[in-house]
């Protein structure tokens, strides 16, 4: 079984995206040094930053600066089970009508935007839908097999967001800045495949057991989605498409386990025994030098 795909242009789903774009110093490094980081779009709407705003914005932080740690903080002065929930419901709902008064507040700003964004994005995410089906069937066994991870939803939702810089992934759900070239954002969206695939809670705690460094997490999926994608664009060596040895982290000694992975999927039998390899290759060529 693979997923299907779905995509879609949503106004409160681009809204929200501003809204975090503008107000990115808010949300968590890792977040807002990624696909957070649109430093030309929130120029553009720096005036959009109202007073009020940052109130409120202000105002969810003595909740959570993650979007869970209230389900624990909260729970200070807590002694029965009844009471958590009583706590927990209450707060949630603090949360959620804070986020209610930040829409109120920006939509009406939002509204001239959305009118001039809406039309382009529709269009280009009709055009790339048809790119995208054309090729996903092939991309996405082929993924499961590389990882030798079954896939297990039925559904993915992408939703086109305008204003981010990248794209971000979830379980059911990425958030995909349309970009110019189809190529380009066809490895874009195989990238965010691959972390629902391969979620870093799984592959984290993977790495982890075998004493390898997180950091090569990913590396791992970057190059589980290029090697899914690599026969479906014009030119697989190109910036942006091949996995950069300047952005991820060993690549130039995880490129070969993988690509015997894509050529040779019967002698990769597990996602362990890729981690396997991974490290054998680590360990034998620490300082090896290997241009990709």
């Amino acid at each position: 079984m693979i997923p299907k795909v779905r995509f879609f242009v949503s106004k409160y789903v681009n809204l929200f995206y501003h809204l975090a774009v503008l107000f990115s110093e808010y949300f968590s490094d890792e977040e807002s040094l990624g696909f957070l980081n649109n430093s030309a779009y929130r120029q553009k709407y720096e005036h959009m930053k109202t007073e009020k705003l940052h109130q409120l914005f202000e105002s969810l932080q003595k909740y959570s600066f993650y979007a869970w740690d209230f389900a624990g903080k909260s729970l200070f002065d807590i002694n029965t089970l009844d009471s958590v929930a009583e706590v927990l419901k209450s707060t949630s709902q603090e949360v959620a009508e804070i986020w209610c008064e930040i829409y109120s507040e920006a939509v009406d700003y939002y509204e001239h935007i959305w009118t001039q964004t809406k039309p382009g994005l529709e269009k280009y995410a009709q055009k790339f839908e048809t790119e995208w089906n054309s090729v996903a069937a092939s991309v996405l066994s082929r993924m499961s097999i590389i990882a030798r991870r079954p896939w297990k939803r039925e559904n993915i939702n992408v939703h086109f967001v305008d204003c981010l810089y990248g794209a971000s992934a979830w379980i059911d759900d990425i958030a995909l800045a349309p970009f110019p070239e189809t190529d380009v954002e066809k490895k874009l969206l195989a990238h965010e495949l691959a972390h629902t695939l391969v979620p870093d809670y799984f592959l984290k705690t993977k790495l982890k057991q075998i004493d390898l460094d997180l950091s090569l997490s990913h590396t791992i999926v970057d190059l589980i989605a290029y090697f899914s994608i690599k026969e479906h664009v014009a030119d697989p060596e190109r910036r942006g498409i091949k996995p950069s040895p300047n952005y991820y982290e060993q690549v130039d000694k995880l490129y070969p386990v993988l690509e015997d992975c894509y050529k040779q999927p019967e002698m990769c039998q597990s996602f362990d025994r890729i981690l396997r390899q991974i490290k054998i290759m680590l360990t034998e060529h620490p300082s090896s030098e290997r241009t990709i």
